[in-house]
């Protein structure tokens, strides 16, 4: 196995490589999940391709993985320019406004270069993949019991309004927000023919658009990770915004809380938050998910 992979700017140790593909070869990563994250460390599809036939590892699972890469090249090129325009995540800011802002430019740029790749880069720029991981997490929020007919339901940093479509048959109604107006153009297009559905551009500074008590579920989907860019008080406020807007029994759920932090500093902050907010903590730390490696949390308000 050759001891090193080069690329025009740096030099990619082999072992690095192998050492993420294991994650999908002990079957704790997706294949989606793993090539996103190989695409974010070399940068070079090309390299990926080639490296993989020289890995240790089940022959049939390589080249599985290889498979996967190949079908999904135009994508996974997308995700390289995406990266190397800075377009794959924001900068810790220096105050609420500036880092709100930052977000707002960050995915404006992005959903220009693909709506999949701007709400989820393990989709791999593949409106199927993003599909599936959808239905997902649609089927985790099912199981966890926070669905119904009755519930009306908002969306803090909605995206293109992938999951709004199919929760808009589980729910009286579903609003969804978003700081970038790229995004909000983009979910309103997809959600037009849907009457139970509205989306809204929203300042990022709180939920001060809708009244107390007024949903049943409020719900977040890898939308924290980049409010937390912008300061702890912006996180704080939201979670005291969300209690606000919560009627009595109302359910809060949050998939991902932060990037970075290790899983058991990630999940004391969201319980001490819970606390702050006087929510009650119903599910907590939880992995529920096959294709994507999100986190997440179910908090109620009693």
């Amino acid at each position: 196995m050759p001891g090193k992979l080069n690329r025009a700017l740096m030099i990619i140790p082999a072992a690095d490589i192998q050492s993420i593909v294991n994650r999908y070869l002990q079957a704790e990563a997706s294949a989606s999940m793993v090539l996103m994250e190989l695409l974010q460390h070399t940068e070079d599809p090309l390299a990926i391709a080639r490296a993989l036939p020289t890995l240790d590892g089940e022959p049939t699972k390589l080249r599985e993985l290889a498979q996967h890469l190949a079908e999904n090249e135009a994508g996974c090129r997308t995700i390289v320019r995406m990266i190397r325009q800075r377009l794959d995540s924001p900068e810790i800011a220096g105050n609420a406004e500036d880092g709100i802002e930052r977000c707002r430019r960050l995915f404006d740029a992005s959903v220009a270069q693909s709506e999949e790749l701007s709400v989820a880069l393990y989709s791999l720029g593949s409106p199927e993949l993003l599909s599936a991981a959808t239905d997902e997490v649609i089927s985790v929020l099912d199981d966890w019991g926070v669905l119904g007919l009755h519930r009306d339901a908002l969306e803090i940093g909605c995206g293109i309004g992938r999951l709004m479509a199919p929760l808009s048959a589980r729910v009286r109604f579903v609003v969804g927000t978003d700081v970038s107006s790229g995004m909000t153009s983009a979910a309103t297009r997809r959600l037009k023919c849907i009457s139970n559905a509205r989306v809204q551009t929203t300042t990022g500074q709180d939920l001060s658009e809708f009244g107390s008590g007024s949903m049943d579920l409020v719900y977040s989907v890898d939308a924290f990770p980049y409010m937390a860019l912008s300061g702890q008080a912006l996180v704080e406020r939201h979670f005291l915004e969300i209690r606000r807007v919560l009627r009595l029994g109302g359910d809060f759920v949050l998939f991902n809380y932060a990037y970075g932090l290790p899983r058991k500093d990630a999940n004391g902050e969201v319980l001490a938050l819970a606390h702050g907010a006087e929510l009650e903590v119903i599910r907590a730390d939880e992995s529920p998910f096959r294709l994507w490696n999100g986190i997440g949390w179910l908090l109620r308000r009693t």
